[in-house]
């Protein structure tokens, strides 16, 4: 036997469930700007740091062996992508052209990243250079899985926080004016901690339009530091320098512990930083460094005060300047500040990511108690 469905039932139950795909479908972009975006963009940093380290290995096997570069270039070509292959195979070419190898890399940006193409074009193919570069990528490889779970976490929490706020906002805009008419019509009160609820739906329901600025530029800044966190991209936002201060500051001494090596003027070490740097801002820096460099300081004061070392570590480089170590030093200190950048961030987001659970916690379970406890207090007025 068929129940005939009311009208009006029929009308409620088409538009609450057009809501849910309305909504479910806002939620699903949300998330995907939030989980899409950001996973792609770590794909292509492991996939650029893949490539760097095994061409990296290519000039390695080259000079070891003795066998022309441009031609162990164009083998390795044959079994990558297209996009790749065409780059590398312009590459070969300007070696066959008679280029060394600093000038082919200068003439192909962007097969390395731009601290580790300031050492090749500094350095060359040399054997303390290619020692440098293996140390950085050997330090790639360990800290890894640390950049992996921290960039889990914060995006694990944004979905937890899209998922929260559209429930709650669903349970302040339609479950809790429903109590409320309910517990009017039967003449009794709600629980203390339910108005304080329908306190809070009142006031989201009269000025939605002041919260939802903030969670847009909330979200907003959460994209843009996951963005950063991939490294595929180099600009440093206002709000984002001191973050990330302690991975440009290493960058920038490895290239100039490479320019200092090798005898280079450090007029021509700059310049070659400014040339490869992405970013304005620490292109900036480096001009400064520059300009109180020509105003007669020494080169260690004149990095201390941009602030790419601090006090002690620039008393540290004095002493060994005085003994013949400052290359050794430079090269500690860009290591300990890589490092100390991955220990940081990995600190930085369980640091906020624990509280913030328990938040989250707290929050759901007080709205959970807020809606369960009308019904108790409804059976008791009614069997009372």
């Amino acid at each position: 036997m068929l129940f005939a469905i009311p009208p009006d039932q029929m009308l409620e139950f088409t538009s609450v469930t057009l809501g849910i795909f309305f909504f479910g479908t806002i939620n699903l972009a949300i998330n995907g700007v939030f989980l899409f975006w950001p996973f792609l963009l770590y794909f292509l940093a492991n996939v650029q740091v893949v490539r760097q380290r095994t061409l990296l290995s290519l000039i390695q096997t080259a000079v070891e062996t003795g066998k022309p570069l441009q031609d162990i270039v164009r083998a390795y070509a044959a079994s990558c992508s297209w996009n790749h292959a065409v780059r590398l195979n312009r590459f070969a070419a300007a070696l066959d052209s008679g280029l060394a190898l600093e000038a082919a890399v200068r003439e192909n940006r962007g097969l390395f990243r731009y601290d580790v193409a300031g050492m090749i074009r500094l350095g060359g193919d040399t054997p303390e250079t290619l020692r440098s570069l293996e140390n950085v990528a050997e330090d790639e490889r360990n800290f890894t899985a640390i950049l992996t779970n921290t960039l889990i976490r914060i995006v694990y929490l944004c979905t937890v926080v899209l998922w929260m706020f559209w429930v709650m906002l669903f349970m302040l805009i339609k479950i809790i004016p429903e109590f409320k008419k309910m517990f009017e019509e039967f003449d009794s009160e709600l629980p203390a901690l339910t108005n304080v609820v329908v306190g809070i739906s009142e006031w989201f329901t009269n000025y939605w339009f002041l919260i939802m600025p903030l969670m847009m530029v909330l979200a907003a800044l959460a994209i843009v530091f996951m963005v950063l966190q991939t490294n595929v991209v180099t600009f440093r936002p206002i709000g984002f320098r001191r973050i990330f201060w302690s991975t440009d500051t290493a960058k920038f001494l490895r290239v100039f512990s490479v320019g200092v090596r090798h005898r280079f003027p450090i007029p021509a070490i700059l310049e070659m930083y400014c040339w490869t740097v992405p970013s304005q801002y620490l292109r900036i820096k480096c001009m400064k460094i520059q300009m109180t460099i020509e105003q007669g300081r020494d080169w260690i004061d004149a990095i201390r005060r941009e602030s790419f070392v601090n006090g002690p570590e620039a008393s540290l480089l004095q002493s060994a300047q005085r003994t013949g170590n400052a290359l050794a030093v430079l090269d500690q200190l860009a290591q300990s500040k890589e490092r100390s950048q991955i220990r940081k961030d990995d600190l930085f987001s369980k640091l906020v990511f624990i509280p913030l659970v328990f938040l989250l916690g707290a929050i759901i379970g007080t709205f959970v108690i807020a809606m369960f406890l009308p019904l108790i207090k409804l059976i008791m007025d009614l069997s009372g």
